[in-house]
């Protein structure tokens, strides 16, 4: 990592506190993006509460958030996102294969109808930059326009986590990079 890893000790009392936020709420440890953030007390506390959002108070079923963190791990190739949500995804019911595709950068093949719309809005405004109305009115129908503003929300915020672990060569110990090769 580009950035020193602190420790609770080399805190300071902003810092303590919203490292006790993130301990004490659903995600119980300090890990990933949140070490680099937390050279910025205020960065942490503000990312951590969009993050809180984004994964688990959000419109969308945890299985298509689960999803749309995989395709962003994907866009980005970040091994660390991929072997935490992974299992994630798969416990969820997200297809193997489908996933095995997404990893490889090939087109994935989902079967439900909301994870293929899900798919097919992210892969058009990653890779087009833009989104088209028939995509946008199709979306729609399966997940409403609140469930389109998550979509974008998870995809945004792992996106800066895609960044950050990037930007600050963050990467997991002991575990083989799924996406090397690909």
């Amino acid at each position: 990592m580009r950035l020193p890893k602190l420790s609770y000790e080399q805190l300071s009392p902003e810092q303590k506190v919203v490292w006790d936020e993130v301990v004490g709420g659903p995600r119980k440890k300090m890990h990933g993006p949140f070490f680099a953030w937390l050279h910025s007390a205020e960065l942490l506390s503000r990312g951590q509460n969009l993050g809180l959002y984004a994964r688990f108070h959000s419109s969308l079923p945890p299985r298509l958030s689960e999803l749309c963190i995989l395709i962003m791990s994907a866009h980005w190739k970040v091994a660390g996102e991929w072997f935490d949500h992974w299992p994630i995804a798969r416990e969820l019911g997200v297809d193997a294969d489908a996933l095995e595709a997404l990893r490889k950068g090939l087109p994935a093949k989902f079967k439900q109808d909301d994870e293929i719309v899900t798919y097919e809005f992210a892969q058009e405004l990653l890779h087009r930059r833009d989104l088209s109305d028939t995509t946008y009115t199709r979306t729609k129908d399966v997940l409403g326009e609140r469930g389109i503003l998550d979509v974008v929300a998870v995809l945004g915020y792992y996106s800066f986590i895609a960044m950050t672990m990037k930007a600050f060569a963050m990467l997991p110990e002991g575990v083989p990079d799924p996406f090397e090769g690909v």
